[in-house]
């Protein structure tokens, strides 16, 4: 029983998120079923108003399961100054969903989205006190269990039926209106995402597979011993 145990053990270590990405817009993980993105949105892209937002294409999609996180290292450059991202679909033209992270004092946060059968809709606001800087927004989502979004606080938005939402691209802003003042002034804002594509790699899920099976041998074993 001992032995079995350690074997076990020594199979459900896997290291698959043993590492930090560095600074760059895609980085080769050790692991090839992942895909580690890495983007750094500069400051002077936010200040424009969201009819001027420029689409951008990420470089990798990212389908079925993924896991992201915002970073938001801006300096804003009025009270009324927002940062707003849109994430969109590679499927559906138009089809996004939407965060926003107003300026201090307020610290406003907002969650929504744009699909074709209910048009854009708010799903979650907070007037203030809705983000706090340094505190990354994160977001997880897969076709089973939806979006889910955490702001830094706490979970804000759970199991949003999304289905299905392959990443591709995104696009920022930050004025209300063309004569405001720069809505930021300095820093960057960061977006990170992982995915997981297990068709190129199907020996990734071996350590998986193998955890399940000694799980239950170990299983059957105490059982009989209690038996016994």
């Amino acid at each position: 029983m001992r032995y079995l145990l350690v074997i076990f053990l020594a199979f459900t270590v896997v290291p698959a998120f043993g590492y930090e990405p560095m600074i760059g817009d895609y980085i080769q993980p050790v692991n090839e079923s992942l895909i580690i993105q890495q983007t750094e949105v500069p400051y002077s892209e936010f200040n424009k108003v969201s009819r001027d937002a420029v689409i951008i294409e990420f470089g990798n999609i990212h389908p079925h399961s993924w896991q992201a996180e915002l970073h938001n290292d801006l300096l804003y450059g009025n009270p009324e100054g927002d940062a707003v991202i849109r994430i969109y679909d590679s499927e559906i033209p138009g089809k996004f969903f939407e965060i926003g992270m107003g300026s201090h004092p307020r610290y406003s946060y907002w969650i929504a989205a744009d699909v074709p059968s209910t048009g854009y809709v708010l799903l979650y606001s907070a007037f203030e006190n809705g983000w706090i800087p340094g505190k990354p927004t994160k977001i997880t989502y897969s076709e089973q269990t939806g979006l889910t979004v955490d702001n830094g606080l706490r979970t804000v938005l759970s199991n949003l039926d999304l289905s299905p939402f392959t990443i591709k691209s995104y696009s920022v802003f930050g004025m209300k209106g063309t004569t405001d003042p720069p809505a930021v002034t300095n820093g960057i804002y960061t977006v990170k995402i992982i995915s997981a594509d297990y068709g190129e790699n199907p020996l990734s899920l071996f350590p998986f597979v193998v955890t399940g099976i000694l799980g239950v041998v170990v299983a059957v074993l105490i059982f009989s011993k209690k038996r016994s």
